[in-house]
């Protein structure tokens, strides 16, 4: 008999949209991919209209843990999951999207969550971070692997929203449009509340945990354009960013030591099948 309290969905129907012999698997998988999707975060906060409705309509100060964890379950959903939750986590963000929305009281001006631009720069942020931990912190890929791998997320891309025909194709592609978009980008008031431990770290607590962090920290700065670093004023900081990345990327040799790629999988797909972003199928 089935414990109530710990039924889960169905088995999954398929393998997904991506795979275990995709890049994004092999990718979003490994340690880096963390770090490079904090960077894709700080990259998105420099959009200042982006910045302004997501401080108008968030809820980040009230339960930023529950948001972080929400934003994950979407990603591991749409990476990992099968094809129909992914596709039921990617209407559900567009839904999402599509009510997120503020009026300026003083402009009149209306700002929308799915404005396609911002869609678009939201994507390509990931796409290129998660490129940038493996460049700097592993594993290795080759150009084409590189290319693959742009080319296999115009299926997150999709499942967004946004039309695959509208973004980057190649990595060379993808380095060229995020240098394009620095001439507007800026540091507003919202963004620079998000980021202001970034500026000025706390020394408080157990000096390794605390030291750790800070390594951790600006192992992350190491992958921003150096225009990002700029705007958010860390480019002098007082540890360099080349030795964090050097140690950053010692880290996270260990953790893959640790814990083989098997595992790690196992571990993905079977969080993905208990805990989806969206549950399609009636529980067993």
């Amino acid at each position: 008999m089935t414990d109530a309290r710990t039924s889960l969905d169905q088995p999954r129907q398929d393998e997904g949209y991506f795979g275990p012999d995709s890049v994004s698997w092999r990718l979003f998988a490994d340690p880096s991919s963390k770090l490079g999707g904090v960077a894709a975060i700080l990259l998105q906060a420099l959009n200042p209209h982006m910045m302004r409705l997501f401080d108008a309509v968030s809820v980040m100060d009230a339960d930023p843990q529950g948001r972080s964890e929400r934003t994950a379950r979407y990603i591991d959903t749409t990476i990992f999951g099968d094809k129909a939750h992914a596709d039921a986590a990617g209407l559900s963000v567009q839904r999402m999207h599509a009510h997120a929305q503020w009026t300026d009281p003083v402009t009149g001006e209306t700002l929308r969550a799915d404005t396609m631009e911002w869609l678009v720069w939201t994507h390509n942020t990931v796409t290129w971070g998660v490129l940038r931990g493996a460049d700097a912190f592993g594993p290795e890929l080759s150009v084409a692997e590189q290319d693959a791998f742009v080319k296999e997320q115009h299926i997150a891309a999709r499942l967004a929203g946004i039309d695959p025909d509208t973004i980057a194709s190649t990595r060379a592609e993808l380095d060229a449009y995020i240098e394009e978009q620095k001439s507007w980008m800026s540091l507003c008031l919202p963004a620079a509340e998000l980021s202001r431990a970034l500026r000025k770290p706390s020394f408080r607590g157990n000096p390794i945990t605390v030291w750790t962090g800070i390594v951790i920290q600006d192992g992350i700065l190491s992958l921003l354009p150096d225009w990002a670093l700029l705007l958010y004023g860390v480019a002098g900081r007082p540890m360099n960013l080349r030795s964090a990345a050097r140690t950053s990327k010692g880290m996270l040799a260990a953790a893959r030591r640790n814990t083989s790629y098997e595992d790690v999988i196992t571990g993905f797909t079977t969080r993905v099948d208990t805990h989806p972003y969206r549950k399609v199928r009636t529980r067993a």
